[in-house]
């Protein structure tokens, strides 16, 4: 007789299934998205991307003011036209690209660029500073912007230097004056012509029949005369070099310019000549397309 306890067999018990991928419901999870504070996240989110968009697009974003600072002898529409800013979004403003345009100007030696939200642009440049000496006869004399003639420079330093040449044969003496407008007309003479014709600038001359002129590089002679329409007389200037015509002369004062290929015996000034006389300058011209 077997003293051991007969162990009954249980069968094993039917394996568990674990669902696996099973999703809680759409309920459960937004409660669950609600609970993790996502939600807020998300709202946040929403309501800086719609004022970001508002931002980018509002009225109140475009530039409407170009501060200028530093600008004296171009004027502050001047610059703002070179910066190309007006009535745009102040998010294009680009600073760099806009320093490269205003230091492209022969007039501009430094300039920067500063954003002020919502619409205003503030521009700092300095300018091209040059010594102007006058000449009359023998001497080389001190004149400042205002025109008036402050002495005899003795040490008569011309590096850098706008010297004017007077061919009127007047006599200048400290305390005399001269038109500011013609200093300033020789001064963009010698700044833009170089950087809007390619033409160099050897001699910068004045007399009252002719007005301001210069020759240039290859001796040419070129009749500015008084300040009205500079921008005007310098594309035609800019046309002729373009179209590569050979001139020695041109006539920019009339509403229709002219070249020639000589330089006429009227037009010519010397030095020493003591008075001029007025006389036709134009014969047998040639009229700028």
């Amino acid at each position: 007789m077997n003293s051991g306890r007969r162990r009954v067999a249980t069968p094993d018990p039917p394996p568990t299934r674990r669902r696996r991928g099973v999703r809680p419901g759409v309920r459960l999870q937004v409660q669950q998205f609600i609970k993790s504070g996502r939600i807020v996240s998300v709202v946040l989110l929403v309501v800086v991307l719609w004022y970001t968009m508002q931002m980018m697009w509002s009225d109140a974003y475009v530039v409407r003011n170009v501060n200028v600072v530093g600008a004296a002898t171009m004027s502050r529409q001047r610059v703002i036209d070179m910066t190309e800013l007006a009535e745009t979004s102040i998010w294009s403003v680009q600073p760099d690209a806009v320093r490269a345009r205003l230091l492209a100007n022969p007039y501009v030696t430094t300039a920067s660029v500063e954003i002020q939200l919502p619409d205003t642009v503030t521009i700092t440049l300095s300018e091209q500073q040059s010594e102007i000496r006058w000449k009359s006869g023998q001497w080389y004399l001190l004149v400042n912007s205002e025109g008036e003639i402050l002495g005899i420079d003795s040490a008569v330093v011309l590096t850098g230097t706008l010297v004017i040449n007077d061919d009127s044969g007047q006599k200048l003496v400290p305390g005399d004056t001269v038109d500011p407008d013609i200093l300033a007309l020789a001064r963009d003479v010698s700044l833009r012509v170089p950087a809007e014709t390619g033409l160099t600038v050897n001699r910068v001359g004045w007399d009252p029949i002719r007005g301001v002129s210069f020759r240039a590089g290859a001796g040419e002679l070129i009749l500015v005369g008084r300040p009205e329409r500079l921008d005007e007389k310098l594309a035609l200037l800019r046309q002729l070099r373009d179209t590569k015509a050979e001139f020695a002369f041109v006539d920019l004062r009339p509403l229709t310019a002219y070249y020639r290929l000589d330089i006429p015996v009227s037009a010519l000034v010397t030095d020493t000549l003591d008075v001029l006389t007025d006389s036709t300058v134009i014969t047998a011209t040639t009229t700028v397309p």
